[in-house]
C-alpha cells in the first residue's frame, strides 16, 4: 500500500466518520420509540410523558409507544432504559428522584444514575408548598422555625413515603433551620393529603397541583413556596428563602434521558423538538392545568445539573441517616 493511497484512505474514513452525526439526526428516527416511564398510568409523571410521546409523534411522524413500568421507586424502569441499544428509540422519561435521590437511598442499583444515561432535556418543575391546617398556630416560616426550637422534637409534621419530596424536602428544611421534629408518614400523597385536611399533623409539603384548591377554599394555609423563585400560580407567596433560609431550594421535576453513549446529534435533535413540543399552546395550556413551570436546558446544562442534585441529596439523606423501606 502506498503512502499516498494510505493518506486517501485515512481522509476518506475522517471524511465519512464526520458526516455520520448529521447524517444520524436526519435518519433519526426510522423505527417507532419507546418512551419507558417509571410510574403507573393515571400519575403525574405519566400524564406529562405521553403529553410529550404526543407532541413527538406530531413533530417527527412516528409512532412513541408508552411503556409504564411502575414500581420499585422507579428502579425497573431505568434499568432497562440503561440496557437498551443506544439509538435514540429507547428514551426514559422520568421525575428526578429516580435520577438523584434512589442511589443515596438504596445504596445500591442496577445502574448508575449519571454514568449510565446520556441528558436530553429538562422538561418542568412542580413547585413543592409548604402548607399548615388552620388550626396551626405559626403562621410564617420565621414562626414555625421559632415555635419548633422552642419545642425540641415535639411539633409532628406529615410526609408521604420515606424518600418521597414531601419527606425529602421537610428533611432539608430541618438541617438548614436546625430544628428537631417527629415525621409521621402516610403511604403516598393522597393519604398525607388528608391527615393533613383532618387535622392529624399540623403542616406538611405537599405539591402547588394538589395543595391549590384546599388553599382556595381555606382549608389549608399556605407558608411558602419551595422553588428559588415566587411561582405564577401563587405570586404573593413567599419562598422558604426568603423567609428565612436563604438558599433553600426543594425540587420536584422532569427530565428527559437516553442510554449512556446516545449519539450527541440524536440527543440535540431530541433536546430541539422538546423545547418545540413545549412551545405549543395546548401543551402550554396542559402544563398549566398540571401546575408544570416549564423548564429548558442542553443536554450539558442538564448533565451538571442532576450531578448537583445528586451531590446535594447524597448528604442530606446521609446527614439524616435516612434509609429506604
Amino acid at each position: 500500500m502506498t503512502l499516498r493511497y494510505r493518506t486517501a484512505l485515512v481522509i476518506t474514513i475522517l471524511t465519512t466518520l464526520a458526516a455520520t452525526p448529521p447524517a444520524l439526526a436526519q435518519q433519526y428516527p426510522n423505527k417507532p420509540i419507546r418512551l419507558l416511564i417509571p410510574s403507573p398510568p393515571g400519575g403525574g409523571t405519566d400524564v406529562l410523558g405521553r403529553i410529550l410521546s404526543d407532541g413527538l409523534t406530531k413533530l417527527w411522524g412516528q409512532p412513541v409507544v408508552v411503556d409504564n413500568r411502575g414500581g420499585a421507586s422507579g428502579r425497573i424502569a431505568a434499568a432497562v432504559a440503561a440496557r437498551s441499544t443506544p439509538d435514540g428509540h429507547t428514551l426514559l422519561f422520568t421525575y428526578g428522584g429516580v435520577l438523584t435521590t434512589g442511589l443515596p437511598l438504596f445504596r445500591k442499583l442496577p445502574y448508575h444514575p449519571i454514568k449510565d444515561f446520556a441528558p436530553v432535556a429538562m422538561i418542568a418543575h412542580v413547585p413543592g408548598v409548604l402548607v399548615a391546617h388552620p388550626s396551626f398556630p405559626a403562621k410564617t416560616v420565621a414562626e414555625l422555625i421559632q415555635l419548633a426550637k422552642s419545642k425540641p422534637g415535639a411539633l409532628n409534621h406529615g410526609a408521604s413515603s420515606i424518600g418521597s419530596s414531601s419527606h425529602l424536602n421537610m428533611e432539608l428544611f430541618k438541617q438548614m433551620a436546625g430544628i428537631d421534629m417527629l415525621q409521621v408518614s402516610y403511604p403516598g400523597d393522597g393519604p398525607a393529603l388528608i391527615a393533613l385536611l383532618g387535622g392529624h399533623v399540623p403542616f406538611a409539603f405537599n405539591n402547588v397541583v394538589a395543595a391549590a384548591p384546599h388553599i382556595q377554599s381555606g382549608k389549608l394555609r399556605v407558608m411558602a413556596v419551595a422553588t428559588a423563585q415566587r411561582v405564577p400560580n401563587l405570586p404573593q407567596v413567599p419562598t422558604i428563602a426568603e423567609s428565612g433560609l436563604p438558599g433553600y431550594e426543594g425540587l420536584l421535576f422532569y427530565a428527559l434521558v437516553a442510554p449512556a453513549r446516545t449519539p450527541p446529534a440524536i440527543v440535540n435533535r431530541l433536546n430541539d423538538a422538546m423545547r418545540k413540543i413545549k412551545q405549543d399552546a395546548d401543551v402550554k395550556q396542559q402544563f398549566s392545568r398540571l401546575g408544570a413551570i416549564s423548564v429548558d436546558m442542553t443536554p450539558e446544562e442538564l448533565g451538571a445539573f442532576l450531578e448537583r442534585e445528586l451531590e446535594k441529596w447524597t448528604k442530606v439523606i446521609q446527614a439524616g441517616g435516612i434509609q429506604a423501606d
